[in-house]
């Protein structure tokens, strides 16, 4: 498994795990959170794990996903 996408927050990290699982693309979540601590070791939420074949395709889907909301808020 590889990281397709380091996500900022828990949130983000859901919505496209759920983005990747439409498009039949498994994927793992890895948590940078430390029980107990309210932050996050390194400052960002977690990594999206997918299988090393389906990396570039998760990649583009996330980059185009983003995209599109960035657009929507224009």
């Amino acid at each position: 498994m590889k990281p397709a996408h380091t996500a900022a927050t828990e949130i983000e990290a859901l919505m496209l795990k759920g983005v990747l699982e439409g498009a039949g693309i498994p994927v793992m979540l890895r948590s940078n959170r430390v029980p107990g601590y309210e932050q996050t070791i390194p400052p960002a939420w977690g990594d999206l794990l997918v299988p090393d074949d389906r990396v570039e395709e998760a990649r583009d889907l996330v980059a185009g996903y983003l995209s599109a909301q960035v657009d929507d808020l224009s």
